[in-house]
C-alpha cells in the first residue's frame, strides 16, 4: 500500500519537476480550464477589437471633416480616448483586485457601449471629443489581461496571449477589410453603431459564459497594501512601461497620419487592399513570435518588434507616394504585432502575483498615455510637415530600444 501511495505521489509531483527535454513543447499543453479561459478572453477581446478596428482606419478622416475641426482638435479626438484611460486604468485595476475581473470588465464594456453610440451621434468635433472621452472611461484592457494571467501558468502566458492575439488579429483583418467599404457606402457614423452592437454582444457573452479565476487566491493584507509608489518605482516594470508607452504612441501616430495620406492618393474605398495583406502578415508574426518568446525570452523578441517599427520610418521619410506608405504601414504593423503578446506576458511576471490587476493597469496606463500623446502630437505636427511624424516615431523607437537593453526580467533569467 505504501508503494502504491508513493507511486501516486510521484505521478502528482513529476509534472511539476523541470524536465528540460520537454521545455519547448510545454507552451502547447494547456489544461482544460486554461483552454476555456483562453477561448473566452479571446472571444471577448476579439469581438471588442473588431469594433475598434472598424473605426481606427478611418477615424482621423472623420475627425478632420467634422465642423469646427482643426488638425490639433482632430489629434485630441484621437488621443482623448487614451488620456481618460490613463486616469482610470490604475483605479479600475485596483478595483478588479478586490471586486473581481468579471464585474469590472462588464462595467467597462457598458461604458464603452455608451461612448460608441455617442460617437456616432456627434455633429461637430467637440461632440466627438466628449464621446471618445466617455468611451475611454471603459478602461478594461489591464483587467482582462490580469484575468487571463489569473488562470494561466506563468511559463505559458506568452503562448496564451498569442492565441488571444490571433483572435484580435483576425478581428483586425475583418475590421480593416470592412471599414473602408462600409464607410464609403454607409458613412463613418454607421461604423460606431456597428461597434456598439458588437460591444453589446460581448457584454452578453461575458455575463453568461465567463467566470472569475481568482477564487483560490489567498489575500495577504500586508502584500495587498503594497504602496503604489513601490510598484511604479520597480525598474524593470518602468522599462516595460516605457516600451508600452512608445508602442502605443507610434501606433496612434501611424493610424492618424497614414489614412489621411492614403486618402489623398487612393481614396477611402480602396484602402482595404492595403490593410488586409498587412494585417494577415502581422497576425501570423504575432502568433509565431508570441510562442517563440516563451523559449528565447522577452528581450530578443521585443527588440525585433521595435526594430521593425524603426525600419518602417525609412520609406516614408524619403518618399511620400502610396508605395512607400504601404511598405511603412506593413513594417510598422508587423512590429506592433510582434510586441503585442510579449509585453503583457512580461509584465504579468511581476513578483507579487496578488497585484496582477494593479500592475497590468499600470502598464496599460503607460500604453494609453502613449496613445494620448501620439494622437495629440501627430495632430500638432501634421500642420507643419507629415514627415516630422515619422521622425518622431523613429526617435521614440530608439528610446524604447534603450530601455529594453537594461531590462532584466524582474531578476529572472529568460523572463
Amino acid at each position: 500500500m505504501y508503494a502504491t501511495a508513493m507511486r501516486g505521489q510521484r505521478r502528482e509531483v513529476m509534472p511539476h519537476m523541470p524536465i528540460p527535454i520537454r521545455k519547448k513543447t510545454i507552451v502547447s499543453r494547456f489544461k482544460p480550464s486554461e483552454k476555456k479561459l483562453i477561448l473566452g478572453i479571446s472571444l471577448v477581446m476579439g469581438i471588442r477589437m473588431l469594433g475598434v478596428s472598424m473605426i481606427l482606419p478611418v477615424f482621423s478622416i472623420f475627425a478632420t471633416e467634422l465642423p469646427h475641426s482643426t488638425e490639433t482638435l482632430a489629434g485630441l479626438a484621437v488621443g482623448i480616448f487614451g488620456i481618460v484611460q490613463i486616469i482610470l486604468q490604475i483605479p479600475i485595476g485596483r478595483l478588479s483586485d478586490r471586486w473581481g475581473r468579471k464585474q469590472v470588465t462588464l462595467a467597462g464594456l457598458v461604458v464603452y457601449f455608451a461612448g460608441s453610440i455617442f460617437s456616432g451621434l456627434s455633429k461637430n468635433i467637440c461632440h466627438l471629443i466628449t464621446a471618445r472621452a466617455v468611451s475611454g472611461a471603459g478602461a478594461i484592457n489591464g483587467v482582462t489581461m490580469a484575468w487571463l494571467a489569473d488562470g494561466i501558468a506563468e511559463d505559458k502566458r506568452s503562448a496564451a496571449l498569442s492565441y488571444v492575439g490571433i483572435s484580435m488579429g483576425l478581428a483586425v483583418i475583418c475590421g480593416f477589410t470592412l471599414s473602408p467599404i462600409i464607410a464609403a457606402k454607409m458613412g463613418i457614423p454607421f461604423l460606431f453603431y456597428t461597434c456598439a452592437l458588437l460591444i453589446f454582444i460581448t457584454i452578453l457573452y461575458t455575463l453568461f459564459n465567463l467566470k472569475n479565476h481568482d477564487e483560490g487566491m489567498i489575500i495577504d493584507n500586508d502584500i495587498k497594501t503594497e504602496n503604489l509608489r513601490q510598484i511604479l518605482g520597480n525598474t524593470d516594470l518602468m522599462r516595460l512601461n516605457i516600451i508600452g508607452f512608445v508602442g502605443n504612441l507610434n501606433l496612434n501616430s501611424v493610424f492618424f497620419i497614414i489614412p489621411l495620406l492614403l486618402n489623398r492618393s487612393m481614396g477611402l474605398a480602396d484602402m482595404w487592399k492595403i490593410y488586409i495583406p498587412a494585417s494577415l502578415l502581422g497576425t501570423a508574426m504575432m502568433f509565431y513570435f508570441g510562442r517563440k518568446a516563451d523559449i528565447v525570452g522577452t528581450r530578443k523578441i521585443a527588440a525585433l518588434g521595435i526594430l521593425f517599427e524603426l525600419a518602417a520610418v525609412i520609406p516614408a521619410l524619403f518618399d511620400s507616394g502610396p508605395g512607400a506608405l504601404v511598405v511603412t504601414f506593413s513594417l510598422f504593423y508587423c512590429g506592433h504585432c510582434i510586441l503585442s503578446p510579449v509585453l503583457p506576458a512580461a509584465v504579468s511576471r511581476y513578483p507579487n502575483p496578488q497585484l496582477k490587476g494593479t500592475v497590468m493597469s499600470v502598464f496599460n496606463s503607460s500604453q494609453f498615455l502613449g496613445s494620448g500623446v501620439g494622437g495629440l502630437l501627430s495632430g500638432i505636427i501634421l500642420a507643419l510637415d507629415p514627415r516630422f511624424v515619422f521622425v518622431a516615431i523613429g526617435i521614440f523607437s530608439c528610446m524604447a530600444l534603450a530601455s529594453l537593453a537594461r531590462y532584466s526580467g524582474f531578476r529572472r533569467t529568460g523572463a
